[in-house]
């Protein structure tokens, strides 16, 4: 089950590490240090059982339907930082954040229409089903609504859900394991979260992106 909860999450945050593919302004880096001070903390997880180790990132997947995306975070990287992964010992949940600070509202849009594209949840599909093939688990994986989130609190946003299911006992199984990963515009910065939980959606997502926006809303000042 670790690997295949580790396989969910790293998959979402390639699903949600959207960015353009622009040349970086002078002032590139001031925007990345607004981006990791805005990260989630480990005191923004209320549960016990919670620790942090330094973010890991897959290769970008090789798959066509994930070109667009791939060449959009491959370019974002320079506005863009990583929370530590955040993995709880006593539920198996994992949740990762990554906060994008563009010098322009532009290009903050420009970031999520790569993932509002039709090939943004087939790569995300393909790609848990390339991981699994031979683990006799499938994956499923469809658009999350996002539009419910209290008025004010972002300009916009898109998100992805699923669950894996069949993990086999001698691999792990037991629960189901489901994963949501969304991305919200805040003027010029964007913030995205992965949550992974076994037996259901961890139920704090939405909790956790209105304490990052609250920070990028006030580093952004």
């Amino acid at each position: 089950m670790n690997r295949t909860r580790r396989v969910t999450a790293l998959g979402a945050v390639s699903a949600i590490a959207l960015v353009g593919a622009f040349a970086a302004p002078a002032f590139a880096a001031s925007n990345k240090q607004i981006a990791k001070a805005s990260t989630l903390k480990a005191s923004d997880l209320s549960e016990t059982g919670w620790t942090a180790t330094p973010h890991t990132e897959d290769p970008p997947s090789k798959l066509p339907a994930c070109a667009p995306t791939n060449k959009v975070e491959q370019a974002g990287k320079k506005f863009s930082a990583h929370s530590p992964d955040f993995k709880n010992s006593d539920t198996s949940g994992q949740i990762t954040n990554t906060v994008y600070v563009f010098p322009t509202v532009k290009l903050a849009k420009a970031y999520l229409a790569a993932f509002r594209l039709p090939t943004a949840q087939e790569c995300l599909q393909q790609g848990l089903d390339q991981k699994l093939e031979g683990s006799g688990a499938t994956a499923t994986v469809s658009a999350l609504d996002v539009s419910g989130a209290p008025r004010g609190t972002f300009d916009e946003g898109v998100g992805f859900q699923g669950v894996i299911t069949g993990v086999p006992a001698d691999q792990g199984g037991g629960a189901d394991v489901y994963f949501e990963a969304v991305a919200f515009r805040l003027g010029r910065a964007v913030t995205g979260v992965t949550a992974t939980n076994p037996g259901a959606a961890y139920p704090r997502t939405a909790n956790l992106v209105i304490t990052d926006v609250a920070r990028l809303k006030k580093h952004l000042k």
